[in-house]
């Protein structure tokens, strides 16, 4: 058999397998999540109008931890050091749920994150230590994107899932063909009626891992030669609708006088739903919208 052909296969059988885990113990957590009252209450500035499990984000952190030491030696990134900051990144958000953190203390954290799983990249030399330093951020940023954009069925899910679809087209990475699996076998969950939502504990393990395994792809065996701003521009189209969106809540916060942490319902998707297009339209505009920037981000790179 032919080693392109072995690489199909194999993909081909994680991305089944995923998809199975998502699928199946998603709906073994929804019940778990309803007697634990591990729920998620309706709020002004949400859209769902009813109490709604938090189970997805258990179901991706358990399948991640799972696949990792199912592949562990058959993927060209060692991720050992990965799956404990996934995990610590995942713990935050699940605690959070349970008994809200302060913002300070949950960014702090996020940046701790962020720094030590990229020292592997700047101890082989690839990641110089303005890139470091500048990565890192970024990475901190695209946990709270990703929290941020959580905010309608389907939405993180499916912008995950295209950015792993573009990220396995490029880099050829058995890990991107998990993500589309487990991100769809959670979707009919969670879309079009959500039986159980990702919670902060799923939605900023979606963004750790979209931001930090695509620079291990991009220097795990290559070295940065962008300057500052062409790194900087890159990253910002690489976090695609996420970092967009975060970027203008943060700003239209600052502008306002309040607190960039202070929770609204001003965010991309809510405006496009105000003005009377149907969710599955602005499903589509924003998951479209990312994979242009995305793909962009590559081509530039």
């Amino acid at each position: 058999m032919e080693r392109n052909d072995k690489i199909m296969i194999e993909m081909g059988i994680s991305m089944l397998f995923a998809f199975i885990w998502g699928w199946a113990v998603t709906k073994i957590a929804v019940p778990i999540s309803i007697r634990y009252n591990i729920i998620d209450m309706p709020e002004k500035r949400k859209l769902h109008s009813e109490a709604t499990p938090r189970g997805g984000g258990i179901v991706l952190w358990s399948g991640l931890l799972l696949f990792i030491l199912l592949c562990h030696g058959r993927i060209d990134v060692n991720l050992t050091l990965f799956a404990w900051c996934a995990s610590a990144v995942f713990m935050v958000g699940y605690l959070d749920d349970m008994k809200s953190l302060s913002p300070i203390l949950r960014l702090t954290l996020h940046l701790l994150a962020s720094t030590i799983v990229l020292i592997p990249l700047y101890k082989n030399g690839n990641l110089p230590l303005w890139g470091w330093l500048v990565a890192s951020i970024w990475i901190a940023a695209m946990i709270s994107a990703y929290n941020m954009i959580d905010g309608m069925n389907g939405l993180a899910l499916c912008i995950f899932a295209i950015s792993s679809c573009i990220f396995l087209y490029t880099f050829k990475s058995i890990f991107w063909a998990f993500g589309i699996g487990i991100t769809l076998g959670i979707l009919p969950w969670n879309y079009p009626k959500a039986k159980t939502f990702l919670g902060d504990g799923g939605s900023t393990l979606l963004g750790f891992t979209h931001s930090c395994l695509l620079l291990y792809c991009l220097f795990e065996s290559n070295a940065l030669t962008k300057s500052f701003i062409s790194f900087c521009v890159f990253l910002a189209l690489a976090g695609g609708i996420p970092f967009l969106d975060m970027s203008f809540a943060v700003l239209r916060r600052i502008a306002k006088g309040i607190s960039p942490f202070s929770p609204d319902k001003e965010h991309i998707h809510h405006r496009l739903v105000r003005r009377g297009l149907y969710p599955f339209m602005v499903l589509v505009f924003m998951v479209s919208f990312h994979a242009i920037l995305i793909t962009l981000s590559l081509k530039i790179f």
